[in-house]
């Protein structure tokens, strides 16, 4: 069953089922709430599970919306608002993929609910500058990031097919050569082949969710300059347990030393572990990887 909570200007859905101690589940790009479905039967008899879209996303779009809606500290409030509501106060544990792991840092990171600990899956602490993907252009574009800093432009263009879009997105990477891999928003969401293995998510399901296009969730990655502004109010290492996860074969995060430093500088308690013929949708594949981080 699907509820919501009522925001300033739009209205959070979530769902929570379940007793015991308290998980949460923050989805990324470009998921929804049903992305957990699998792991969240999995653990409703053991604990009590709650799973949110995310603001922007299409059962909590916003009427109306401008690109500055969707920053870091809103993404934040969004979530310790609903953790108020709720009082998930039994040992939370936060679980964040892609988008949902930078969510998720925020969150632990401006201590203003108690968390016992991060699962942070595919994803990081923080996107760096624009100028850092501004600087990377491949054979068909500039890094998709980049392209994603015109939200109208990316949707326009990704929304003609959202079919093609979703099995881009979600096709199985196998391992590669970083070194080759095009970045690019073309790439990435337009190139699926019938040669290309599809994950096993339901694609039309998806195309139905967002077929109001993806606007307002792209608008999450125009607001990463701002969020670093925003973030140098609360940025701090953190004193909780913190297990990034990564797969192997993950075409959007390459994990490399200089990144297993920086993140195990991030905390006092972090460990960094990679997933063998895992790649970006390791939730998916590798379900009891993220299960035992919980249990």
């Amino acid at each position: 069953m699907i509820n919501k909570l009522q925001l300033d200007d739009f209205e959070l859905s979530y769902s929570t089922e379940g007793e015991g101690r308290d998980v949460l589940f923050l989805h990324g790009f470009p998921s929804n709430m049903y992305f957990w479905n699998d792991i969240k039967n999995q653990l409703k008899d053991k604990l009590r599970v709650t799973v949110v879209e995310q603001r922007g996303y299409p059962l909590s779009s916003i009427e109306d919306s401008i690109v500055s809606d969707f920053n870091i500290e809103n993404l934040s409030l969004d979530i310790e608002k609903l953790i108020n509501k709720l009082q998930l106060t039994n040992d939370l544990i936060i679980v964040g993929h892609d988008w949902g792991s930078i969510v998720a840092w925020a969150v632990a990171s401006r201590g203003n609910v108690k968390i016992k600990k991060l699962v942070l899956i595919c994803g990081g602490t923080e996107f760096p500058s624009t100028s850092v993907y501004d600087n990377l252009v491949f054979d068909k574009g500039e890094h998709y990031i980049s392209s994603f800093q015109n939200p109208e432009q990316a949707n326009e263009l990704l929304s003609q097919n959202l079919d093609l879009f979703f099995r881009s997105a979600y096709r199985v990477t196998p391992k590669i050569n970083y070194d080759l891999l095009d970045l690019s928003l073309k790439n990435l969401f337009t190139t699926h082949n019938d040669d290309n293995k599809i994950h096993n998510i339901d694609i039309k399901s998806l195309v139905n969710h967002f077929y109001s296009g993806l606007k307002q969730s792209i608008s999450w990655y125009s607001n990463i300059d701002f969020n670093l502004e925003l973030s140098n109010q609360w940025r701090r290492d953190l004193d909780i347990e913190v297990t990034f996860l990564f797969g192997k074969n993950d075409a959007a995060v390459k994990l490399n030393e200089k990144m297993i430093k920086r993140l195990k500088l991030s905390g006092t308690n972090v460990a960094v572990k990679e997933v063998n013929n895992a790649d970006h949708w390791l939730p998916l594949t590798h379900k009891e990887s993220v299960i035992s981080e919980i249990i």
